[in-house]
């Protein structure tokens, strides 16, 4: 076997291996607790040693506010007695967007859909660890989770079945609800919400989080930050064998989205729905929505993510989806290059913040907790009513502001790109208005002069306010973008698993199990066998990269 069919096998495995695809994830929710070493002080740790205090306790809402089916939603809660700051979690699942993909989850998916079968309790992993192990910067927080059964991508607003369809789309309005229900439990005296979500539910944070400030205005001691997480895709033609000639519209999210939209009865932030007036499934794809937040938000995203390839191009075999495969990685990088807080690993998974070893994922030796601890804590007394930040930590430091030429070069081109943009959207609008009775989102009627100046001026006004929010503080780096170009070449990202058993797998034996022969591959590479057989599979795949161009 030569190295280049090395290299497609090699491909192969990224694809079949890992993560359950986000259509089908329900997620693993119970995990054991870590055992490595916390380095900060957990000297007042208690461990938990209740149902109460180790578990998350179902709450439901009200009978009117909906899962799919009618059943009605809810969430799951951990309060804290020794901190301020909620954390609230989207769960993951894509999404249907008609009948058919609706009544065909329905029969392969009902829990992704329904509330009749959920647990009294839960216990969920990462940031919602009650563990000092495990969740080292908030184990101590109130940690909320809220299950995804309206399939709208956290968008919808549907409250009665439409289209000949049994089901309805509430998902906005399930955040809504549990945020004001949150506010009698103890939200109110919070000092930091944390919105986060993974996938589908990363996309609902940027879809709900502007909203959710406007919601807690009156709470001006209150900061509101948004994470996403595996939920940042960019727009890319899916890959087209030679021996294909049409795609089916399903075969893209994107195309999905714009089915779903109308479908939903979907809820669009004004600041991008007005930029994007007549294509509003832009404010689904992170890098159209993330310009028009005003809340400050934190990017994870693995450049390689394992949802989107699926989608677009499936399992690699060939030369020219891997070459595809490498460009989406690159256009996903540079999409990431104008985020102020980012971290983006060179690796093939999906999702990040509830698995139990979400602390080992790390870029420059900077772990994923600590680099969202530095967020936090730098933007944390940032006032939803737009007041001026105050010291950070109680000690009277101030945020300093040491950004480089570079970064302020950056910055005007951002900003010259981003106005320009607006003005082209404007421009386009006209009288376009869509026909649809069913949705105000699409009646906005005309857009005058004077509205005109004010969208692009409110964008402005958005980025100005985050550039005062998001200043360095205490050393922090901001962005954690992957340099080197090929999948898994980081070495702490998720191990391959083999396909047949589900578990790890040492990156040689995987070759050897596909007949590779490591003593030839030795001298083909100019290695002797004890460097090959200590290579890190990272370093290992791009040599073999290398020397099959």
């Amino acid at each position: 076997m030569d190295t280049v069919q090395i290299l497609f096998v090699v491909s192969a495995i990224f694809l079949s291996c890992g993560s359950v695809s986000a259509q089908d994830d329900s997620s693993s929710l119970t995990y054991q607790v870590s055992s490595d070493r916390v380095v900060q002080d957990t000297s007042n740790y208690v461990e938990a040693r209740n149902v109460e205090q180790k578990f998350l306790i179902k709450h439901m809402l009200s009978p009117d506010v909906t899962c799919n089916d009618g059943s009605p939603a809810g969430f799951y809660l951990r309060q804290s007695n020794y901190s301020k700051t909620w954390i609230v979690f989207l769960e993951e699942g894509w999404c249907c967007y008609d009948k058919q993909s609706c009544d065909e989850r329905w029969s392969r998916a009902e829990f992704l859909m329904s509330s009749k079968e959920w647990p009294e309790t839960r216990s969920v992993g990462g940031i919602l660890s009650s563990s000092a192990n495990e969740n080292p910067y908030w184990w101590q927080a109130n940690h909320v989770f809220v299950p995804y059964c309206t399939s709208d991508i956290w968008s919808g607003r549907r409250a009665e079945p439409q289209h000949g369809s049994k089901f309805t789309f509430m998902g906005s309005i399930v955040i809504k609800q549990v945020i004001r229900e949150l506010l009698t439990m103890g939200l109110a005296n919070a000092n930091a919400l944390i919105l986060s979500g993974s996938s589908a539910g990363g996309v609902g944070v940027m879809l709900n989080i502007d909203p959710i400030q406007k919601m807690l205005r009156q709470y001006s001691g209150m900061s509101v930050h948004g994470i996403t997480d595996s939920g940042w895709f960019v727009e890319q033609r899916p890959y087209v064998q030679e021996s294909q000639s049409l795609i089916t519209p399903d075969a893209s999210p994107i195309e999905a989205v714009k089915l779903g939209i109308p479908y939903w009865h979907s809820q669009i932030p004004s600041r991008c729905r007005n930029l994007y007036i007549d294509e509003p499934s832009k404010c689904f794809i992170g890098h159209k929505i993330y310009p028009t937040l005003s809340v400050p938000l934190f990017v994870f995203q693995w450049l390689y993510d394992e949802f989107q390839l699926k989608n677009d191009v499936g399992t690699p075999v060939t030369k020219q989806q891997w070459d595809y495969i490498h460009k989406m990685g690159e256009s996903l990088r540079k999409s990431l290059l104008n985020v102020t807080w980012v971290f983006a690993p060179s690796c093939v998974s999906h999702t990040v913040l509830t698995k139990k070893d979400w602390k080992n994922i790390k870029i420059d030796s900077v772990s994923l907790p600590y680099a969202l601890h530095c967020w936090q804590t730098g933007t944390r007394f940032t006032k939803i009513n737009g007041g001026k930040s105050r010291s950070v930590g109680g000690g009277g430091s101030r945020v300093s502001s040491n950004n480089s030429h570079h970064d302020r070069a950056v910055t005007r081109i951002r900003n010259k790109h981003r106005r320009t943009a607006a003005e082209n959207t404007l421009k386009r609008r006209q009288k376009t208005r869509r026909n649809n009775n069913d949705d105000d989102s699409y009646n906005n009627g005309n857009i005058s002069g004077q509205q005109r100046s004010r969208v692009i001026d409110g964008v402005d006004r958005v980025h100005r306010k985050r550039r005062r929010h998001h200043k360095n503080h205490a050393g922090c780096k901001h962005q954690f973008i992957q340099s080197c170009t090929w999948p898994q070449c980081n070495q702490s990202c998720p191990k391959l698993q083999n396909p047949a058993t589900g578990e790890e797998i040492d990156f040689l034996e995987l070759l050897q199990s596909f007949g590779v022969d490591i003593p030839s591959l030795s001298s083909e590479l100019g290695i002797d066998m004890e460097s090959l057989t200590h290579m890190d599979h990272g370093e290992l795949l791009n040599l073999l990269t290398q020397q099959s161009n």
